[in-house]
């Protein structure tokens, strides 16, 4: 039935399945492989699915090892959104999980997430592109500016969409030692990596404020943002919101209400149900207070408004996500998890400890994202850890991005059978047709056949 269907759909039909399912039917013919893997069918499924909600939960946090060499240990697990944080559907896999390395989540965007890390906390200037619903990972080639061309240096991140030329771009952003802070003479050194390019270049900027310690990304919009501060040899502390804009390529700047500044020791800004966010917490002090704002207009510094404030601080550190419910999930100064109801002011605690700032929760968007780019993970990487465990085991594949284990199935592979992946394909092709237009046409092709 399914060679009789027409190309465009076909790809009609296929678009609308979950990703699990499209993965199933890669292993039909190569027909299929080569139409699923197309950048522009893996585009067309994205814009299908981008206003789906898989249900599922990202959730990522790390936990230290108590002797040297103090390795930390991460996980990753996917929850049901309704039954977080009890009963995960699965832990995943990935390349990082079992070696040596500090891995921080930098952030995702359509279902791709991008991971920094080093060795033992050396500069090692490691980051890749990671798809959980797919497991495919790219790894991201070293930068022009490294610590073996520079020497110790202050960096900052950012990652997210350009909607304008459909990619992916990590953005970096360098203050070295030598320049003292002093922009005129020697600006911070900015550089861009784009998926489409696979490589780094470097852009021309203006930017006048230094991005703070510990400050994350918050990517809307189609640009990055940080909290930045003027340089510490200028005049008074002046905190600002950079920005970063992925398509333009141009930095610029959001105010901080004065109120903020003058009262709040640390500010970070997050992003939550399409707004700007900022997180302000004071000194560790009795007096201390967490107080989380909301752009309601964005770009427009007079629409800021408190959500809420805890102003008997509990230690909490930072906050990780909103949740559906209106709950709050922060973590506190010992390393756990907790919930915050702002109505009821009241915690809960949810018994997961590990490092404040690794705790990591979002939605997964199941995309085909990264599915037609080949797993990427250098020997001498794997060589850091004997098992090498990750996600390098669960596919092999050939030089030419050919996935070895769809060949062996192709083969007649005992453990998996043609006719059955035929046949479970073609179940999933009817069961969507069936409540669609596309099922006269279906109808027509299977009389034919």
């Amino acid at each position: 039935m399914s060679d009789h269907l027409p190309q465009e759909l076909l790809a009609g039909i296929l678009s609308r399945l979950p990703v699990k399912s499209i993965l199933i039917c890669r292993c039909v013919s190569k027909t299929w492989y080569s139409l699923i893997t197309n950048p522009s069918f893996i585009d067309h499924h994205l814009k299908k699915t981008a206003a789906r909600n898989s249900g599922l939960l990202f959730f990522s946090y790390s936990t230290r090892e108590l002797v040297w060499p103090f390795k930390e240990n991460v996980r990753y697990l996917l929850y049901p959104d309704e039954s977080f944080p009890a009963n995960p559907v699965e832990e995943l896999d990935c390349l990082f999980k079992d070696l040596k390395r500090s891995v921080n989540i930098v952030g995702s965007c359509n279902g791709v997430i991008c991971l920094s890390y080093n060795v033992y906390g050396r500069y090692t200037d490691g980051a890749a592109l990671w798809n959980p619903s797919v497991r495919k990972i790219v790894k991201i080639p070293c930068p022009n500016v490294t610590f073996t061309s520079h020497g110790f240096y202050k960096q900052s991140l950012g990652f997210g969409f350009d909607s304008a030329t459909d990619d992916y771009k990590l953005v970096r952003i360098v203050y070295l030692p030598d320049s003292n802070f002093n922009f005129h003479k020697i600006p911070p050194l900015v550089e861009i990596y784009t998926l489409r390019s696979r490589g780094w270049r470097k852009v021309h900027n203006d930017l006048k404020y230094v991005i703070t310690d510990f400050s994350t990304s918050a990517f809307l919009n189609g640009t990055c943002h940080w909290v930045a501060t003027n340089p510490p040899n200028g005049p008074d502390v002046c905190y600002a919101i950079v920005s970063f804009s992925l398509g333009k390529e141009v930095f610029g700047k959001m105010e901080v209400q004065d109120c903020l500044v003058k009262k709040y020791h640390f500010i970070d800004v997050a992003v939550s149900d399409g707004s700007l966010l900022l997180v302000a917490i004071t000194k560790l002090t009795e007096e201390g207070c967490f107080s989380v704002w909301m752009m309601k207009e964005y770009g427009v510094p007079g629409s800021w408004t408190n959500l809420f404030n805890i102003s008997h601080l509990e230690g909490i550190r930072r906050l990780v996500a909103f949740r559906q419910s209106g709950d709050v999930l922060l973590a506190n100064i010992a390393g756990e998890l907790v919930f915050y109801d702002p109505k009821t002011e009241e915690f809960s605690y949810t018994q997961i400890l590990g490092i404040a700032s690794s705790f990591y929760l979002d939605t997964l968007a199941e995309s085909l994202v990264l599915l037609d780019e080949a797993n990427e993970f250098a020997e001498e990487e794997a060589s850091e850890d004997d098992d090498s465990n990750g996600v390098s085991k669960e596919h092999s594949f050939s030089p030419d991005g050919v996935d070895k284990d769809l060949q062996k199935n192709s083969k007649g592979n005992k453990n998996v059978n043609s006719l059955t992946i035929l046949n479970e394909a073609n179940e999933i092709l009817e069961e969507v047709a069936s409540s669609s237009n596309s099922q006269t046409v279906i109808d027509e092709a299977n009389e034919e056949a």
